[in-house]
């Protein structure tokens, strides 16, 4: 484990954590996405509580309440979404942090030392390769996943407006 410390660095150990954080975050939002879309599909659970929800208050602005009852009433699956998010974001800039760091160690030895011994040089490119790679293979999945699970709530939003305006059409 030293060794691995050694070789990614900081940044990498960083990019580690956030990762393991991500594949939880992944998993979590994609299930509640996927239950969530299915309630939508047979109108029934949370889905038909918002929607009665919505035409109780039918004076309000739909599309800001509606969103407000999703956020409220799907805590799990917003919190996943913005996780998501944010590890798209910091995820490359975590690998870029190594990269830098990386070349410093480098330059640094190529100033310490009149030779130019390779080995020396390989450890400062490989932690400057390494967590740019590792800074990608965080930020790409957790972006796909995030619009995932955006697009299914948009799914769900609009199964939900629907549902409102067909029960208050319906005279319930």
């Amino acid at each position: 484990m030293f060794d691995l410390y050694e070789k990614i660095g900081y940044c990498g150990v960083a990019l580690l954590i956030l990762g393991f954080a991500a594949v939880f975050t992944v998993i979590r939002g994609t299930v509640l996405s996927v239950m969530l879309k299915k309630q939508a599909v047979n109108r029934s659970g949370i889905i038909k509580e918002i929607s009665l929800l919505v035409l109780k208050n039918s004076g309000a602005d739909d599309n800001s309440y509606i969103n407000s009852l999703m956020q409220t009433k799907m805590k799990g699956l917003f919190s996943s979404l913005y996780f998501l998010k944010l590890c798209a974001a910091v995820g490359p800039l975590l690998g870029l942090l190594g990269t830098v760091l990386g070349m410093i160690e480098v330059f640094s030895t190529l100033a310490d030392n009149s030779t130019h011994n390779s080995a020396l040089l390989a450890s400062g490119i490989w932690q400057a390769l390494i967590t740019t790679v590792m800074g990608l293979t965080l930020a790409i999945p957790a972006l796909m996943v995030h619009y995932y699970i955006l697009t299914n709530l948009r799914y769900i939003k609009t199964t939900i407006t629907l549902l409102s305006r067909q029960t208050e059409n319906a005279g319930f």
